[in-house]
C-alpha cells in the first residue's frame, strides 16, 4: 500500500484501492488488490480502446484456485495522491502471461492483460449492414447497437451546464457506465454507406476516415477511448473545448524543489525529456505531400476527369493550438524555401474513383458529395503538421492526464547559450496523443507523454 504520509510531499504515490475479479459466470468474486505489485495503463487518440495490464505477486492460489482462465472481469479503483485523482474501472482480462514461479515455490508471478469492459464485448461481434444517414449518426447508432446502449443526450459541458460543447459535438451517456459519456461531433451530409463485415472498432475507422465537417478543416476525425469516455471528434474540437477549461500547466527541469509548500513544482515538473521531431525533415515533407498534393476524381459515369490541387500555403485553413487560424510565421521553413521547394511537379498524386454528385451536378442516382479530395489532402497535410514538432515525456504521478487534453509546455533553451530564456519553438501548447501510466512495486507512479502541436506554434507558455 503506498503511504503519503510525512513532511515530503509525494508526487508519485499510488495505490490500489481495490481490485475485485469476478468469473464470467459471476458465481465467484475475489477481492486482490493486495497482491497486484505493479500495472500499467495505455491510452492513445490513435487506439480505439484503453488497455493495460497488472502484474500479480500470487500468495494466495488465486491462478490454480479461482481458477484464473483470461474470462474474468475486474472492478478496478486506483488513487493517485498528487491530485487525488481516483480512478475507477470496468476491465475485462483477456490474456495471462509471464507466469514465473518463486524459487521456494510460494508464489508464483504474472501479467493479467486487460481492457474496457464495453470494448471488449464490442470485439466480439461483426457488422455487415447498410446505413442511411450522416456519418456522425451512423457513429451513434453502431456504438448504440454494439458498444454500449446510451440513454440521455445534451450538448452541454458537464463540468459548465451552462456551455454549449464546441461546434455542436453532442454528449450521451452510457447507460451500463453512467459515469462515462460518448462525444460525438457532427458531420455533413446524409450517406449511403455499407460497413463489410467489419468488427464494431474497423467500423469506426472507416468512418472516421470517411467524416467530414467543413467548420473543422482538419478532417481529423478519430475515434478511441479514455478511462472517462468515448469520443468521435475532430483535434478542432479538443483544441477549442482546452480554450474554455484551465490548461494542463508543465515545466521541463530536470530537477525541482521539494518543498512540500510548493506541491505545483513537483506535480507539473517534467523531469524527462525527448523530443521526437522538430519540424525540420525536409524529405519528409516533399514526400509525403504535406505541402503540396493532387487528387484526380475519375468520374466514370460521366467520362470526365477532375483535378483539385491543395496548397499549404494558400489552402490551409487550419487552427494552431491557440484555436486561432494557423500563422505561416509559425512553419519552421522560409517562405522562400517553400515556394522553391514544394511545387506542382513534386506534388504528392492520389486518384478517387467517383461515385457521388458535387455542386452544380444533376441530380441523379449518385450518392450525396463524399468531399473526398478535401478529406485527403487536409487530412494528409494537417497530421504532418500536427506531428511536425513532438516530444515524449516522463514525469511522476498525473493519472488525471488523458489523450485530448492540451498541454502548455515551458521549455527553457537547451543549447547553455541563455538558458534563461524560453525555447520559442519548442514552448507553447501541445495536444497529449497518448498517455502511459505504470506503477512500480514500491508503489511509485509513472506517467509518459506523447506531446504533439502544429508546427512550431507557441500560444500561452507563462507558467
Amino acid at each position: 500500500m503506498a503511504n503519503n504520509s510525512g513532511s515530503e510531499f509525494n508526487p508519485s504515490s499510488c495505490e490500489v484501492i481495490s481490485a475485485i475479479v469476478t468469473s464470467h459466470g459471476g458465481n465467484n468474486t475475489q477481492q486482490i488488490a493486495g497482491v497486484i505489485s505493479k500495472f500499467e495503463i495505455n491510452q492513445s487518440m490513435n487506439t480505439m480502446s484503453y488497455s493495460g495490464n497488472l502484474t500479480v505477486l500470487d500468495t494466495i492460489g488465486l491462478l490454480e484456485g479461482f481458477p484464473m482462465r483470461s474470462e474474468e472481469t475486474i472492478d478496478l479503483k486506483l488513487m493517485a495522491y498528487d491530485l487525488n485523482t481516483e480512478v475507477n474501472l470496468k476491465v475485462q482480462v483477456y490474456r495471462i502471461d509471464n507466469i514465473t514461479a518463486s524459487e521456494s515455490s510460494n508464489s508464483v508471478m504474472y501479467k493479467m492483460h486487460f481492457v474496457s469492459k464495453i470494448s471488449y464485448e464490442a470485439s466480439k461481434r461483426s457488422i455487415t449492414k447498410s446505413y442511411q444517414s450522416s456519418i456522425s449518426g451512423i457513429a451513434k447508432q453502431i456504438f448504440n447497437t454494439y458498444f454500449a446502449k446510451l440513454g440521455s443526450t445534451d450538448y452541454l459541458d458537464q463540468n459548465v451546464r451552462s456551455r454549449t460543447l464546441a461546434y455542436a459535438t453532442s454528449r450521451s451517456t452510457i447507460i451500463s457506465e453512467p459515469d462515462r459519456n460518448f462525444y460525438i461531433q457532427p458531420t455533413a451530409n446524409i450517406t449511403n454507406c455499407v460497413i463489410p463485415s467489419f468488427i464494431p472498432t474497423e467500423a469506426m475507422q472507416f468512418l472516421s476516415s470517411q467524416a467530414y465537417q467543413p467548420e473543422t478543416p482538419s478532417n481529423s476525425f478519430k475515434f478511441f477511448e479514455t478511462l472517462e469516455n468515448f469520443y468521435f471528434a475532430t483535434d478542432e474540437y479538443f483544441i477549442q473545448t482546452a480554450q474554455l477549461r484551465d490548461l494542463v500547466e508543465l515545466f521541463y527541469a530536470p530537477a525541482s524543489s521539494i518543498d512540500p509548500m510548493r506541491p505545483q513544482d513537483q506535480i507539473n515538473r517534467v523531469e524527462g525529456l525527448q523530443i521526437t521531431s522538430k519540424g525540420i525533415d525536409t524529405a519528409s515533407d516533399i514526400f509525403s505531400g504535406s505541402y503540396r498534393n493532387d487528387v484526380t476524381e475519375i468520374d466514370l459515369v460521366r467520362r470526365k476527369l477532375v483535378k483539385t490541387s491543395f496548397d499549404y500555403s494558400t489552402d490551409a485553413r487550419y487552427i494552431d493550438m491557440s484555436g486561432n487560424p494557423r500563422d505561416l510565421a509559425d512553419n519552421p521553413h522560409t517562405p522562400e524555401f517553400r515556394e522553391s521547394t514544394f511545387t506542382d511537379e513534386n506534388a504528392k498524386q492520389f486518384i478517387v474513383f467517383k461515385d457521388y454528385q458535387q455542386n452544380g451536378d444533376i441530380p441523379s442516382s449518385l450518392h450525396t458529395d463524399r468531399f473526398m479530395p478535401q478529406i485527403i489532402s487536409n487530412r494528409l497535410s494537417y497530421s504532418a503538421h500536427l506531428n511536425a514538432t513532438s516530444l515524449s515525456c516522463s514525469m511522476k504521478g498525473r493519472l488525471d492526464l488523458r489523450p485530448g487534453m492540451v498541454a502548455n509546455m515551458n521549455i527553457q533553451n537547451l543549447d547553455g547559450v541563455d538558458e534563461l530564456s524560453r525555447n520559442r519553438s519548442l514552448s507553447g501548447r501541445y495536444l497529449i496523443q497518448s498517455t502511459l501510466h505504470s506503477r512500480d512495486d514500491s508503489g511509485s507512479l509513472n506517467t509518459v507523454l506523447r506531446l504533439v502541436k502544429f508546427d512550431w506554434s507557441r500560444g500561452k507558455v507563462d507558467v
